[in-house]
């Protein structure tokens, strides 16, 4: 067990690791603050951080703060935290910012001794060269992250990064479309473009002679897998990574029902996806869906079944029994392989340009995220309760709903206010 002593209003535990050569006992220190009030609550809180400091010296976990330097705490960081929590390329976005920004200044320093003008230096630097304030805020973060990592596992007194100050953010503009438009781009999906082709040489392989291909307009509509993908989203709001990670299996038919319990995510540039479960308890969630939703998807599972069977030893996904083990949105290409969620952003610009261009629409080109505030604006105009659609939208706190749609919120009160009214009078 862990020595305990206590040192005005601090704790310093102690634990063997054995004798030096001379035969020396040798200790790891900790020095503890502990936040309870009350002695009985105090006493408790001490002999916990003492039996897990105990714990992490003699599994070889502990590190000291006075000797290990920053770049070598991010390393045990990665190791024991971010390989199991982030996604690879959400970790490379991290390692990017700390190269390019912090390493230089803080990387040799022990833990112990950065302070916050050290980490205030670096912002403010960043902001001098140019940075805009949410790339400053996103380099910002990660390092106030490991930091607070570190005093959690009590290499540090505390996390410093709390007392810098940071440059002002502009407020994000959220775009998403009305409901006439998202009844547009629903429209959209199933109508029928046109491509010109330019004509161009081209060389027979057999004999060598060229001929000249004449230019031509090539018709074709929108793949099936892309109406269902967008059609869902819509009636959903599901994160991009989300749809792409969904299997038939995650789908109650009879329920009308559609849960989240993995999602797809990019390595890196080039290298390939990696699936896992959503990052917080409130992303992994059940949303319920229409009666025509479902048997659209019903007559989307026949028809990716009918191509399993066609497409032979080319379908790379599952087949018989494990079917339902299948992605539901996989590749045009019908592979049976998932899609890229890159690829989800760039068909869904294109479609909404095609379709301005040739059918002179007027629909806005937002950003694919904004699929997902359309679909909850558009339910909170018709005043459902914001609980359930932080519900659907898997937000770990109602407030960030409230945070984010608070404008559409606020037009929600005016109307309750002028039904209240209505209401009132009516009865005088």
């Amino acid at each position: 067990m862990a020595s305990i002593k206590k040192r005005k209003d601090a704790y310093q535990f102690s634990v063997s690791v054995g004798r030096d050569l001379n035969g020396k006992q040798m200790f790891k220190y900790k020095t503890y603050f502990p936040r309870a009030t009350t002695p009985a609550a105090i006493r408790k809180e001490v002999e916990l951080a003492a039996a897990e400091f105990e714990e992490q010296v003699k599994s070889g976990k502990y590190y000291d703060g006075e000797r290990i330097t920053f770049a070598n705490f991010v390393k045990q960081w990665k190791e024991n935290y971010a390989i199991k929590n982030l996604a690879p390329y959400t970790l490379k976005t991290y390692e990017d910012a700390l190269r390019d920004n912090f390493y230089p200044v803080i990387g040799n320093m022990k833990l112990s001794k950065i302070t916050s003008v050290n980490i205030q230096n670096v912002v403010n630097s960043m902001v001098r060269k140019g940075a805009a304030p949410a790339t400053v805020h996103r380099a910002f973060y990660v390092v106030s992250g490991i930091l607070q990592k570190a005093y959690k596992w009590g290499l540090i007194q505390e996390n410093v990064a709390k007392r810098c100050e940071l440059p002002k953010a502009a407020q994000k503009e959220i775009r998403f479309w009305t409901a006439e438009q998202a009844q547009e781009f629903l429209k959209a999906l199933t109508l029928t473009y046109h491509h010109s082709v330019k004509g161009k040489e081209r060389i027979l392989g057999s004999s060598g002679k060229t001929y000249t291909v004449d230019d031509y307009t090539r018709s074709y509509t929108i793949s099936r897998v892309w109406r269902e993908f967008f059609n869902l989203e819509l009636h959903t709001g599901m994160r991009r990574g989300e749809l792409c990670g969904l299997r038939w299996c995650d789908i109650d038919f009879e329920k009308k029902t559609v849960s989240v319990r993995q999602v797809i995510s990019r390595l890196g540039k080039g290298e390939g996806l990696t699936v896992k479960e959503p990052k917080t308890k409130s992303s992994i969630r059940t949303i319920a869906v229409s009666r025509d939703v479902i048997e659209s998807l019903k007559s989307w599972r026949l028809e990716q079944m009918q191509t399993c069977m066609q497409m032979g030893n080319y379908w790379e996904g599952q087949r018989g029994e494990m079917f339902d083990q299948n992605f539901v949105f996989t590749r045009p290409d019908l592979s049976g392989r998932p899609i890229y969620p890159d690829s989800v952003s760039h068909k869904f610009h294109e479609i909404i340009q095609a379709y301005n261009e040739e059918y002179h629409g007027d629909i806005p080109d937002i950003n694919f995220h904004g699929t997902r505030h359309t679909s909850a604006t558009l339910l909170i105009s018709e005043g459902l309760d914001v609980v359930e659609v932080s519900h659907r939208l898997g937000h770990s706190k109602t407030s960030t709903t409230e945070d984010i749609y608070a404008h559409q919120l606020e037009k929600v009160d005016e109307h309750a206010a002028d039904v209240l009214d209505s209401i009132l009078n009516k009865s005088r």
